[in-house]
């Protein structure tokens, strides 16, 4: 007897997993992907926190300069038996004095307001301050590195998804050609106008295309990954970028001077003030502290005369001998200083060379823009007359698939020889410390 059990009580049919809807994907232009860096980049909002950080250090310095006022609060209950070790706790005894009433617990109420101020120390605290001011420019001007390295990366990398895009756009014609080329050989075979050699050869193009078409996809993928990263995206986020046209011609913009030279010059001074500090900590310094409170015995007898106490002083402090430190700071400071001064010799050196190789470059690219755009004009006509001659029986299909490839091979030259002249303009104005756009 075969037993079914309940509907109720049978296993719940597996249903498959829902499927996520495909994201619309995100479009930008080049503006916009240089204005989301700025915003969203995570090296930007580092650089800017150092900005940040280097403005607070000058608070922090600052306070050393004003005065410190501390209000303090202090209770205490104490057995001292120090004067039983002296001289006239053995001859209390002789006048009827007991020791142990000389040496009772007492409590003592303090509540007291202190101030130190520092009065001349040579200088130290107030180049202290502008040392902390130089390193906020110096961090500025480290942020504007960070922040021209970004947007040029931002720069580059979107140039390097419209050339994936543009090169598998050549690839894809070309596989679709000869899938085309495949078809019309088959129906010529069939109407025994083609050859067996000709359907191998159309085949032998497909086949040869497919590969090539993979890998294409794949540098498409990868050039979207870098440009998500670059503007603080998910890696996978889809992402549909415009197209540049060509750059408007015009003269060399004006540079400004280069941030990375302006912070090691800044490097530079800040390394000569501290010298000044080295030699004012071998100098006397004087200071000034005051405090005024009172004191008792008896909770009900603060802020009461005569229980008030106050004091004042003056204190100069000379350092005799430190062990040679402040020698080894100095000599450590002049070799920092000699080697900020040795780093921006060179960078202005680098900078130079840099500014002449892109204009070398810019000048190449041109060229090579116009060349490759009539290059490709010439293999439009071929590839028009090819076909002319193939519909009229005077090429064979073969001939008429290289000159196919041919204008394909010159599209792609010309759509590099475009992005190429954007690059080229990017890495001039990189060189002048200017953003992309």
């Amino acid at each position: 007897m075969l037993l079914m059990s309940p509907p109720a009580l049978q296993a719940p049919a597996q249903t498959p997993p829902p499927v996520e809807a495909p994201r619309s994907p995100l479009t930008l232009d080049l503006s916009g992907a240089l204005s989301r860096a700025r915003s969203e980049n995570a090296m930007l909002r580092a650089a800017k926190a150092r900005v940040d950080e280097r403005r607070g250090l000058i608070t922090s310095t600052r306070a050393d300069a004003l005065p410190q006022l501390t209000l303090v609060g202090d209770f205490t209950r104490a057995r001292d038996v120090s004067i039983l070790n002296s001289g006239f706790a053995d001859s209390a005894a002789a006048f009827g004095i007991s020791p142990t009433s000389l040496v009772g617990a007492r409590s003592v109420y303090t509540s007291q307001a202190n101030l130190t101020q520092p009065l001349f120390y040579w200088g130290k605290l107030g180049t202290a301050v502008e040392i902390a001011k130089m390193g906020e420019k110096e961090a500025t001007f480290a942020y504007t590195t960070s922040e021209l390295d970004i947007l040029h990366g931002v720069a580059k990398a979107y140039l390097g998804v419209l050339t994936a895009q543009a090169e598998q756009e050549v690839i894809e014609t070309r596989r679709k050609t000869a899938e085309q080329f495949v078809s019309d050989v088959l129906a010529k075979l069939e109407a025994q106008s083609a050859t067996e050699l000709d359907r191998l050869r159309a085949e032998s193009e497909l086949l040869a295309v497919i590969p090539e078409s993979l890998q294409a996809d794949a540098q498409v993928k990868r050039a979207m990954e870098v440009l998500n990263g670059q503007l603080g995206l998910d890696p996978k986020t889809p992402i549909a970028v415009s197209q540049l046209g060509l750059p408007e011609a015009g003269a060399k913009p004006a540079g400004t001077e280069r941030s990375e030279l302006a912070q090691l010059k800044q490097q530079e001074a800040m390394y000569r003030a501290n010298e000044k500090i080295i030699t004012s900590d071998l100098r006397p310094k004087f200071d000034l502290s005051a405090s005024y409170g009172y004191q008792a015995g008896k909770s009900d007898n603060l802020f009461k005369e005569p229980y008030d106490t106050w004091k004042v002083s003056l204190t100069m402090k000379f350092l005799v001998f430190d062990g040679l430190r402040s020698s080894g700071k100095r000599a450590q400071n002049t070799a920092q200083l000699e080697q900020v001064k040795q780093s921006r010799i060179d960078r202005e050196r680098s900078v130079a060379i840099e500014q002449s190789t892109s204009d070398r470059e810019l000048e190449k690219a041109l060229a090579l823009n116009d060349a490759s755009r009539k290059a490709h004009d010439a293999t439009l006509e071929a590839l028009r007359m090819s076909r002319e001659s193939y519909d009229q029986g005077l090429i064979t299909s073969l001939d008429l698939l290289q000159a196919e490839r041919t204008e394909r091979q010159a599209e792609s030259q010309r759509r590099r020889a475009e992005l190429g002249l954007w690059s080229a303009r990017f890495e001039q104005r990189r060189s002048l410390g200017l953003p992309p756009l």
